[in-house]
């Protein structure tokens, strides 16, 4: 059944209340302006009621995936679980490594600190 446009709002409220209010994806509360009906863009499905930065973050990935070759659906789906469980994984440092770019919050103040020097000694020389 396809719905029509005037459908969508009293749907989309009746899935997220089955939902009882949180998002399909990543299971936080998700308010009714923040709510939006998510559905497969290659069949046209109704899937569920995500937050609205879910249901982009989803849209970019699916959108995609191809381009990285992730066109077949079980290899989307196991990607998807596979990332999950490597983000889960690492939630607890592995290696206590630091990548060389990572920047610490002191590094990243020191930085726009000595920014702002610099430009202050250029607008001082151009007067």
């Amino acid at each position: 059944m396809k719905l029509t446009t005037s459908q969508l709002k009293p749907v989309r409220d009746k899935i997220r209340a089955d939902q009882k209010g949180l998002c399909a994806l990543c299971h936080l509360p998700v308010s009714v302006a923040d709510a939006v009906l998510d559905h497969c863009h290659e069949h046209g499905y109704i899937r569920g009621t995500l937050h609205r930065s879910c249901n982009s973050l989803l849209g970019v990935l699916e959108n995609n995936r191809k381009r990285f070759g992730l066109g077949d659906d079980d290899a989307f789906a196991a990607f998807m679980l596979g990332a999950g469980a490597y983000i889960t994984k690492h939630l607890t440092p592995q290696t206590r490594m630091l990548h060389p770019t990572f920047k610490t919050e002191d590094e990243k103040r020191l930085a726009r600190n000595l920014k702002a020097v610099k430009q202050r000694l250029k607008a001082k020389g151009t007067k």
